[in-house]
């Protein structure tokens, strides 16, 4: 009898250990974001119209051909006050004539440009929370950076061959602020798409709740 007893009362023990804590459902849902996709498209649109004055810039250099000696005065004295070699005008001239010739002006300009015109549409659209605004936003800043970094790369090839002292460097490190800029540029496109609350935002879906498995 004691033994039964015994039994019983450790099966009542078991039986009342308590399974965990139990939360309820709301504190474990993931609601829409709907702020998140229109700031970044806020700052897609401002980058846009950053990335079209600069390809606006480099038509402009495509298109002229020869540059004006106080175009090229204002530029080279800046870099003539630091140490190295000075440059003169026709260095300069020079280095523009090999530049547009090699394409990388005109490279750049239609990458950046059409880049920047996916985004100014793109972003208005995202920020209405149109899922097609961030994949148009996506295609123009991939498409800015292959352009910006492939038309840099050609201006870079150009200075090497024509330049030396600081503004060879700089041309160098504008191929690199060229492609990190588009590459933010294109890991904020993508973000609405990944982030699971922007997502809900953009496809209409107010929460989901996450279902927590019991053991």
């Amino acid at each position: 009898m004691s033994e039964e007893l015994g039994i019983s009362i450790m099966m009542g023990k078991e039986d009342s250990i308590p399974e965990g804590p139990q939360f309820p459902s709301d504190l474990l849902a993931v609601r829409a974001d709907k702020k998140g996709p229109q700031t970044v498209a806020i700052l897609l649109m401002l980058g846009a119209i950053l990335i079209a004055g600069q390809a606006y810039g480099d038509w402009q250099l495509n298109s002229a051909q020869d540059l004006s000696d106080s175009e090229t005065e204002e530029i080279l004295v800046a870099l003539n006050s630091q140490d190295g070699e000075e440059l003169s005008v026709k260095d300069y001239q020079n280095f523009h004539d090999v530049a547009r010739d090699s394409g990388g002006y005109l490279l750049r300009a239609s990458g950046l440009g059409l880049g920047a015109v996916l985004m100014l549409i793109g972003g208005p659209l995202l920020f209405k929370l149109n899922p097609l605004g961030a994949k148009l936003s996506i295609a123009g800043a991939s498409i800015g950076f292959l352009g910006g970094v492939a038309g840099s790369y050609q201006l870079n090839q150009a200075a090497m061959e024509t330049l030396h002292g600081p503004l060879s460097f700089t041309y160098e490190m504008m191929m690199y602020l060229c492609g990190v800029c588009m590459a933010i540029c294109v890991a904020l496109a993508v973000m609405p798409l990944f982030n699971v609350a922007a997502r809900m935002a953009l496809y209409g879906e107010d929460k989901i709740v996450l279902v927590q498995e019991e053991e």
